[in-house]
């Protein structure tokens, strides 16, 4: 017996679905591990320093959870490059800004892009070792940004009109929590 045009739609979309849904987790368990192994990283010693946040748009320095992806909110998954968030704690005061990421898998690969900087190429399946290899170039992106503008300060210019990161205080936006 022939399976129905519709049985076969119902196949392609189950695939689908799961084949989203693979590509979502990757995404998220690479997006945690920086959460959690950046902060290790830049060794702040006073708290939280590092938060998983939404991509664009307003944020407070929290944790997001599912909210911090650019695939929240939809009602079915899509089968896309995914983006999300870190909020990186820059001062001792509780001045933050956001790194974004877009990622997606293409042949046996998660490929991670930091806005405006550079890309990675992490095997598959993920381990802590090649995520610990994006750190300090992901600290290193941070640092440059701010140190480039000193520099040209001190050059006696502000240099290009970019925007580059956006940075908020959390003390002006009341509760972080």
């Amino acid at each position: 017996m022939t399976e129905t045009p519709f049985l076969q739609l119902l196949g392609i979309t189950g695939r689908y679905a799961s084949l989203a849904y693979e590509n979502y987790s990757l995404v998220r368990s690479l997006a945690e591990r920086l959460r959690d192994g950046f902060c290790g990283h830049l060794n702040a010693g006073d708290g939280d320093c590092v938060f998983l946040i939404p991509p664009t748009g307003p944020f407070i320095p929290k944790n997001y959870g599912s909210g911090a992806f650019s695939v929240a909110g939809n009602s079915y998954l899509q089968l896309s490059p995914v983006s999300f968030g870190l909020a990186v704690r820059v001062s001792a005061k509780d001045d933050w800004l956001r790194v974004a990421f877009s990622c997606s898998v293409e042949g046996g690969k998660l490929q991670a892009f930091i806005q405006g900087g550079r890309s990675f190429d992490l095997d598959l399946p993920l381990d802590d070792k090649q995520v610990k290899t994006m750190f300090e170039p992901l600290y290193r992106h941070i640092y440059d940004w701010f140190d480039d503008r000193v520099v040209q300060y001190e050059q006696g210019s502000y240099g290009s009109r970019e925007i580059g990161f956006e940075i908020i205080n959390a003390s002006d936006l009341g509760s972080k929590k």
